[in-house]
């Protein structure tokens, strides 16, 4: 059936599709009861009543097969319509784990719903046949090895913190760091960030490995310290500042600030000295982010932005989040010498942040030529390869 409305009334006793009919839409029910039903040798075998609120119909648009039963009104009902789009566009942003169980899932219970043949075994050219296939089961299967991999480097300590130094484009002078993560695997040598950062943030292992990361950094950012104060440079000492990534699962974590709090009480460290840094992508958290976030502000975090530009809230959330600094994405520092759409967006993210009272740090930088432009805009501080790479904790203080 299909209908380019919102929602439809079906009459007592309509059919709304048949068994082995393609699938063009899914169904909430809004008012009323459906029968969900198999026909065998023009005899009907009841499977389901679903009722309101209840869904039905999603199965077809997720496996791309015909539907496994037919459905009738009960009584008149009204339905409100979920297109394919708007379903595999859901199933088409979940883990491809998930996407994997979700049709091996939907086969089984298609068999189950047969009372024909109930045991009959999924196989592998059914699940190919429903949008898995090979490559989809070892993309899948790739992913669990690799997370399985992670997990057991975090507990055989192969992870270690490298430091990028944060320049003052004037006097060229390292006004602070960034802690970046990273894998020493003794079987794969350094294993690229691109690898394995992404899986950390969006499984529930960013919570011990973010927390290690927290402790590990301000232990090494007391370290620097204690190095500036012993070389007299007190006051670089005193201003040097350690930048931090978070997560929005970390900020949304119900003893982030409290354990942030203790692992600075610990290393007997000052707020002013660390910078938490995050995604735009940290506000789609909601308020509960928001809470943590001001939290952190009022007990005198320094917060910032990272790959501002990039993300998909922009200016909408630099009104709510009390953020004192803004990092510029590398892709416009990277084209900022040769093209002047990418030059306008920088020099006009600058202005914003100093109407607002924010610091830019830009980020990427690879040339003299970059960094003269971008302090000429009025960017106050760098990070990039033109100053140094991310380094291990002793080559980065043999750099002061």
């Amino acid at each position: 059936m299909t209908t380019k409305t919102q929602s439809v009334d079906i009459l007592k006793d309509q059919t709304i599709f048949s068994e082995g009919d393609p699938g063009d839409c899914a169904y909430i029910i809004e008012k009323g009861r459906v029968l969900i039903y198999l026909t065998r040798d023009k005899e009907e075998i009841p499977l389901t009543i679903l009722g309101e609120g209840e869904i039905f119909g999603e199965m077809s648009l997720i496996d791309s097969q015909a539907r496994s039963a037919s459905v009738r009104a009960l009584e008149d009902v009204r339905l409100a319509i979920v297109t394919k789009q708007q379903v595999l566009e859901r199933v088409s942003t979940a883990d491809k784990v998930v996407q994997l169980l979700m049709r091996v899932l939907l086969k089984r219970l298609r068999r189950r719903n047969d009372p024909t043949n109930p045991n009959a075994p999924v196989s592998e050219l059914e699940i190919e046949n429903s949008g898995v296939g090979a490559d989809g089961t070892e993309s899948a299967l790739e992913q669990i090895k690799l997370e399985n991999q992670i997990f057991q480097a975090f507990q055989n300590k192969e992870f270690e913190l490298y430091y990028q130094p944060i320049v003052n484009l004037k006097t060229k002078k390292i006004s602070g760091c960034e802690a970046l993560l990273r894998w020493n695997s003794p079987t794969r040598g350094i294993v690229s960030p691109n690898l394995f950062i992404d899986i950390i943030e969006n499984s529930s292992m960013v919570i011990p490995i973010g927390h290690w990361i927290i402790n590990q950094a301000l232990k090494d950012l007391k370290t620097i310290q204690t190095h500036l104060h012993s070389h007299k440079r007190n006051k670089e000492a005193d201003d040097f500042m350690m930048s931090i990534n978070i997560s929005g699962r970390q900020f949304t974590h119900s003893d982030f600030v409290n354990n942030l709090e203790d692992l600075r009480e610990k290393h007997d460290l000052q707020t002013k000295n660390i910078k938490l840094e995050m995604t735009e992508r940290v506000m789609m958290d909601g308020a509960i982010a928001l809470e943590a976030l001001n939290q952190c502000y009022n007990q005198g975090y320094a917060l910032s932005i990272d790959d501002f530009g990039t993300g998909f809230s922009g200016l909408q959330y630099l009104t709510q989040m009390p953020i004192s600094f803004l990092k510029i994405d590398r892709s416009f520092v990277m084209k900022l010498l040769n093209d002047p759409k990418s030059k306008a967006v920088v020099s006009s993210i600058i202005h914003l942040a100093h109407a607002m009272d924010i610091e830019i740090i830009a980020e990427g930088i690879e040339t003299n030529e970059e960094a003269l432009v971008l302090e000429t805009l009025g960017a106050r501080y760098g990070q990039g390869y033109l100053f140094s790479k991310p380094v291990p904790l002793r080559d980065f203080i043999s750099q002061f």
